[in-house]
């Protein structure tokens, strides 16, 4: 990826300390080339599946909505009318429960193991205003899976004595089939690429970040620029996809140095999954046809990982699928939320998220950790650049270096 900015005012994040702070410059030199990969250790996993029910709304109680699905204890998905249609998952939430159930369920175990070298994909699915929002971003009073993730993130930083750890942070939304930069407005209709280590968006902003509350204020920068609208379901629909991407490098300190352990943790919120025939506007109508062809292809790949034969898997068809191509076809954990209304009226499109979520349970994947054993990572770049300069620093202060001015003396002890 593209670089925009330099970087030299901070280094990686101790677990000692990491600081508040405006927006951090970015380096210079990133990822150079393509870094050796080894093998740590590789597990035999399936996709995670979770589905969370939300309570009828009041529109749908105003007009006489009855509850189609329920949960069958804490696995089980049910259809009132035919209790013989049936599907299972690895857990199941009522509208009851709260966001941070879902988090230690569904999120905590992908965030606990990109902290220690392996990707993971963590994406909510379901039509317009059946909670995807809301568990992915949450408010003040409940936080969702982003926020909650964020924390846990710096948490992990704090109780991992002996690592040094280095956080980038990027922030994309799919609109009508065009890539956007959602931390600079000027990046648009940006294109995907691929390397030896996959897809990647070219020129995204990347930032470095040094605390929970940084991260969250490019969220907050970034969804200012998201395109949303009303339609059908919500007057404040989401009308794009958003890919938050939380690149993580860490490496032990001082004599204990192995190597660099390089990971990227994907929080995704889709756009609903509702039929573009269900709008009669032209603008949303064109919105949810794109987002209908994205969706679309994401569920014909799933269909056809889930039949675990060697054939063609139309990743290309689409943006989504190809940024997602990596994640699915089983180098890192993914954990699928499929979000759902018990509302009879909308008993189709909740059976056709059952159906998706039902396919991608039968994935499998086989996750491992990744570990960069060359000098081509940034936090190393960093660690060098800091050894430099306290090195100069310290020859100052003895008066070995002289003719030197003040303003030069404060400007090293700057960086």
């Amino acid at each position: 990826m593209t670089p925009s900015r330099t970087f030299s005012d901070y280094g990686p994040i101790g677990s000692e300390s990491f600081g508040t702070g405006s927006s951090v410059p970015y380096p210079s030199e990133e990822l150079l080339g393509e870094p050796v990969e080894e093998t740590i250790s590789s597990e035999r996993d399936s996709i995670s599946v979770t589905v969370r029910f939300r309570p009828l709304s009041d529109r749908e109680y105003q007009r006489g909505d009855e509850v189609a699905w329920y949960p069958d204890g804490d696995t089980m998905v049910r259809h009132d009318y035919n209790p013989l249609t049936a599907y299972a998952f690895d857990k199941v939430f009522g509208p009851q429960a709260n966001t941070m159930d879902v988090y230690d369920v569904a999120a905590r175990p992908v965030v606990k193991a990109a902290m220690e070298g392996v990707n993971g994909t963590v994406f909510a699915y379901g039509v317009t205003s059946s909670g995807k929002t809301h568990t992915m971003h949450g408010d003040q009073e409940s936080p969702g899976i982003i926020p909650l993730a964020i924390k846990d993130v710096f948490s992990i930083i704090q109780d991992t004595p002996g690592r040094e750890f280095l956080l980038r942070v990027s922030y994309l939304e799919i609109y009508n089939e065009v890539i956007n930069d959602l931390l600079d407005p000027t990046g648009q209709n940006l294109r995907v690429r691929e390397d030896s280590q996959g897809t990647y968006v070219e020129g995204i902003k990347e930032e470095v970040v040094l605390s929970p509350g940084h991260v969250l204020s490019f969220i907050a920068a970034g969804e200012e620029h998201r395109h949303v609208g009303s339609n059908n379901f919500n007057l404040m629909s989401s009308r794009s996809h958003t890919l938050f991407t939380l690149m993580i490098e860490s490496s032990a300190t001082g004599d204990e140095y192995d190597g660099v352990i390089f990971s990227q943790l994907n929080l995704i919120d889709l756009a609903g999954s509702e039929s573009s025939k269900t709008e009669t506007t032209g603008l949303r109508r064109k919105e949810g046809s794109y987002i209908n062809k994205s969706l679309l292809t994401l569920g014909t790949v799933i269909g056809k990982l889930s039949e675990g034969k060697a054939t063609h898997i139309p990743y290309r068809d689409s943006k989504l699928t190809r940024l997602l191509q990596s994640s699915l076809s089983g180098h890192g954990h993914v954990s699928l939320i499929c979000t759902i209304t018990p509302a009879s009226s909308s008993n189709e499109e909740t059976h056709n998220t059952l159906k998706f979520a039902s396919r991608a349970k039968s994935i499998e994947i086989y996750a491992s950790r990744n570990q960069i054993i060359d000098e081509k990572s940034l936090i190393k770049k960093y660690q060098r650049e800091i050894s430099i300069l306290k090195l100069e620093l310290d020859q100052l202060r003895r008066g070995t270096l002289v003719g030197v001015s003040h303003e030069e003396l404060m400007s090293l002890k700057q960086q």
